[in-house]
């Protein structure tokens, strides 16, 4: 009866104990095998083709002269705690013939730039600026900028990844002349920005 006893914690000591490390070790084996085989640049490069077909969809769709997908990263550190400096930058960007790219332009700036419009933005809220002239309209701080890039209208949408992490936001811009979307091509809007979020949240995971 002892005996069995032994034998009985030591197959609840191999079950329990070292099936799980024996699981995880050929788990990070495997692993390591696939990264191996990884072509990194081939896979950036399908990503951003899939990423930048959608945003070629919208402008065209919406009639847009320029759209655009910004994220957050980090930049620098702050002296003398270390502390990252949070900045944003246009990752992709799609225009019509004619009107100038504005990503050279958003590359790496500090949100401290513009709280008020990632502030609103992170509650889950889009900004809907169809007239930057008209000055009943709210423009979130923004006004400024799109008068440097020649913009009349602005529609922005936050992006989250999949566990609700605020990583960006897709914008379309109006430069020839304003625009007003109607209440259905907001929401269609809205619906376009969640796919594209989750083709980032992928991308960002797998990488």
């Amino acid at each position: 009866m002892e005996h069995s006893h032994i034998m009985e914690l030591l197959g609840a000591f191999l079950t329990g104990i070292v099936g799980p490390i024996l699981y995880l070790l050929i788990q990070k084996y495997l692993l390591k095998e696939r990264n191996k085989k990884r072509d990194v640049v081939k896979e950036a490069i399908l990503d951003i083709t899939v990423i930048n077909n959608e945003i070629e969809e919208i402008r065209e769709e919406f009639g847009g002269d320029r759209v655009w997908i910004s994220q957050f990263h980090n930049g620098g550190n702050f002296y003398p705690t270390g502390k990252s400096i949070q900045k944003f930058s246009i990752f992709y960007e799609v225009s019509r013939i004619g009107i100038s790219s504005v990503a050279h332009t958003f590359n790496n700036i500090p949100c401290s730039l513009y709280p008020r419009a990632f502030e609103h933005m992170m509650g889950g809220n889009g900004i809907f600026i169809n007239d930057y002239a008209d000055k009943k309209v709210a423009t979130y701080g923004l006004k400024e900028a799109a008068k440097s890039v020649g913009t009349k209208s602005t529609y922005l949408i936050p992006l989250f990844t999949l566990d609700e992490k605020y990583l960006g936001a897709l914008g379309v811009d109006f430069v020839t002349k304003k625009k007003r979307l109607t209440k259905d091509e907001w929401e269609h809007l809205q619906i376009k920005a969640g796919r594209i979020a989750g083709y980032l949240s992928t991308s960002l995971v797998n990488n």
